[in-house]
């Protein structure tokens, strides 16, 4: 019994290790693979969110408190995650970052001192969401309609319908399901109408309506980083609408 209480000991620590194989010594911009991803509120360039994450040229993620990443020149926290199976993730946040002549600009600093701009990008318009006109109940026989205008830097609509669907064990029991979202692309003036038709769909009732008007651009890497380096700006109005 002894014997086999320590082997799966033995095997939980290397499975520990091997799950947890992250990369610790970089000592230059060119070796680093950057995620860098930016949610700000369409309201208020005041209320937003920073995050980055790290990774070495084979795509482990990067693990060193030493590393430090400034945005704005306000350096960001280091968090560490617990996700499944003993792994843990690693990145960089911080939040309410005003914007500096309307930029958000990244830097890094490594553990031999050297500072380097991870990249650059300006902050999204404010728009007014009542700017958007919408029912927020409608019934299912009729063609729904959406007009919006003055959505600066708007230019996606994501739509995600709200299925009612019976359980097929206890046909007493209903269920809420996400149909895929539709994602459509718009400018900052427009319209858009949802056929009945669309509203009737063949394995359940619409009951809910979600409409996600989202901002999105890309910022400005450095273009020492690895090739795969990602930055992303976005933000949304949402609205809900109820269907009898």
């Amino acid at each position: 019994m002894k014997i086999i209480r320590y082997l799966l000991v033995f095997l939980c620590i290397c499975f520990t290790f091997i799950s947890c194989e992250k990369s610790t010594k970089i000592t230059d911009i060119s070796e680093i693979k950057a995620k860098i991803e930016i949610y700000q509120s369409l309201s208020d360039k005041n209320d937003n969110t920073v995050s980055v994450i790290l990774y070495d040229k084979k795509n482990k993620e990067i693990v060193n408190k030493s590393i430090n990443i400034f945005v704005n020149g306000r350096k960001a926290d280091y968090k560490v995650i617990q996700s499944l199976y003993y792994s843990k993730n690693y990145y960089y946040r911080t939040e309410n970052i005003p914007p500096e002549n309307d930029m958000y600009e990244l830097k890094i600093q490594l553990p031999n001192e050297k500072k380097f701009l991870l990249g650059s990008g300006s902050a999204l318009a404010l728009s007014n969401p009542d700017k958007i006109i919408y029912n927020k109940t409608a019934p299912l026989n009729k063609d729904y309609s959406i007009q919006w205008s003055d959505l600066y830097d708007v230019n996606h609509l994501n739509i995600t319908k709200s299925v009612q669907v019976e359980n097929t064990q206890d046909p007493t029991i209903t269920m809420l399901v996400d149909e895929p979202d539709d994602i459509i692309n718009i400018t900052s003036n427009g319209n858009y109408v949802l056929k009945k038709e669309k509203l009737n769909l063949p394995n359940g009732k619409l009951r809910m309506m979600i409409l996600k008007f989202t901002a999105k651009k890309t910022g400005t890497l450095n273009p020492d980083l690895l090739k795969e380096s990602t930055f992303v700006i976005d933000g949304n109005h949402q609205k809900l609408i109820d269907f009898k």
